[in-house]
């Protein structure tokens, strides 16, 4: 069974999956990272010169492989629950579990991230939060909602979602 782990970007999927890895049998996969070496591009560089619908048709190609892998930890992109087709294909080998915090918690984090996001140098704050709202709903089709607040560790996170999947195998 994998551990499939969706949330917004900033929400700490990154690192939390890593956790996860580090103090478990699961592997990593981070979906992101499997489309950069696929095409030898970064995501912004994607978006930019073939556009969104062509990302997300190598990001369902990506999930599609991931999926197939066994007792891993996937890390998906933020846009990745857009796409209904992407968390029915993950739902067959995988629990869903969505990292949700509140908006001013990405807020805070985003702020410290503005260099190495360039993103968040081409939108404003406004519409990074009009994008979170309006994900919220397809965020919501999970089987498991995880809090996220400033100030815990990514291993307290692993933790709490380790014992979500050693309860759901007893």
């Amino acid at each position: 069974m994998n551990i499939v782990i969706t949330g917004f970007m900033a929400s700490g999927k990154t690192e939390i999956s890593k956790a996860i890895a580090q103090m478990s049998c699961y592997s990593l996969i981070d979906t992101d990272d499997m489309i950069v070496r696929k095409t030898n591009m970064t995501i912004n560089e994607i978006f930019d010169k073939y556009g969104e619908e062509h990302f997300r048709k190598i990001e369902r190609e990506i999930i599609e492989e991931a999926a197939e892998s066994k007792n891993a930890v996937i890390s998906t992109g933020g846009g990745a629950v857009l796409d209904k087709r992407n968390i029915d294909i993950l739902r067959k080998t995988g629990v869903i579990i969505n990292l949700a915090p509140e908006f001013s918690v990405i807020e805070e984090r985003l702020e410290k991230a503005r260099e190495t996001r360039p993103l968040l140098q081409r939108d404003s704050i406004e519409d990074i939060k009009k994008r979170f709202e309006m994900r919220k709903p397809f965020y919501d089709n999970c089987d498991y909602k995880v809090n996220v607040i400033n100030g815990r560790t990514p291993r307290s996170y692993a933790m709490e979602i380790l014992k979500i999947m050693e309860d759901i195998q007893e």
